[in-house]
């Protein structure tokens, strides 16, 4: 496995741990949540980009995903998530980030710190800059749209077209794209300090349960070009249930 793709599937493993136990801190909202992935990560469909990020850290910005081992609790504030993540580095551990669970050794790539990376729109950047990389390696492989977002869905996960499969990432990423509800942010609490961490196989669980998983979305696949003239390249989002029929088809510029 090449270096660059070691990093992306770093970054994936570290992320999942986080998703379970994340809702027990604070969250975005999904007006606000919109309005960033509309301003941060134009080049990703803001569906797909929910579904991933729900799936990620239950929409939370402090998320913190521990390889090897998890947090007692989630971060509650931004001081507490920067405290928690320089503790972790000290220590040795590998971990990830924020709303796309973004990993430590890729921030440097993307020019961000522990300090920033905990800054939703920053961390969506990055989050979504690594998925239109996989994608834009699968589509070549794949062809149709919505096999190469799977595959880059899995690729995000754990650097390659396939452990995100077998591992079921994918398809909860896809069941997160059927039902994206609002959600209220919750107050801040907690003190400043590092949150310790639980080695794996050890320690009680953390607080919170699973989230549900709503019933996969049913896509309308498309054949034929419809980016004809244009461009750029073809994604199409998750959830394709439309009610005035329309396309859910989005042509954008991927990164090259």
């Amino acid at each position: 496995m090449r270096a660059s793709a070691f990093i992306i599937a770093a970054m994936a493993f570290g992320a999942c741990m986080a998703a379970t136990s994340a809702a027990a801190g604070p969250r975005i909202d999904a007006r606000a949540f919109a309005t960033l992935a509309a301003t941060c990560a134009p080049h990703v469909d803001r569906v797909t980009l929910e579904a991933l990020v729900r799936t990620e850290s239950a929409y939370n910005p402090y998320a913190i995903g521990v390889v090897g081992g998890r947090l007692v609790r989630q971060p509650a504030t931004l001081e507490e998530a920067v405290a928690t993540a320089r503790s972790l580095e000290r220590q040795g551990y590998n971990f990830s980030v924020g709303l796309g669970q973004v990993n430590r050794y890729n921030l440097a790539r993307f020019g961000e710190t522990l300090e920033t990376a905990f800054d939703a729109c920053r961390n969506l950047r990055a989050g979504g800059t690594i998925l239109a990389e996989c994608f834009a390696r699968s589509l070549p492989r794949y062809g149709d749209q919505q096999q190469a977002l799977r595959a880059a869905l899995s690729c995000y996960y754990s650097g390659n077209f396939e452990t995100g499969f077998r591992h079921g990432y994918v398809q909860k990423v896809v069941a997160n794209a059927g039902d994206v509800p609002a959600i209220v942010p919750d107050a801040a609490r907690g003190r400043i300090e590092p949150i310790p961490v639980v080695p794996a196989g050890g320690g009680t669980p953390a607080p919170g349960a699973p989230r549900p998983v709503s019933a996969p979305a049913q896509p309308r696949v498309l054949t034929g070009s419809a980016c004809t003239g244009q461009t750029g390249r073809q994604v199409m989002i998750l959830a394709c249930n439309r009610a005035d029929g329309t396309s859910c088809l989005r042509c954008v510029a991927l990164p090259r």
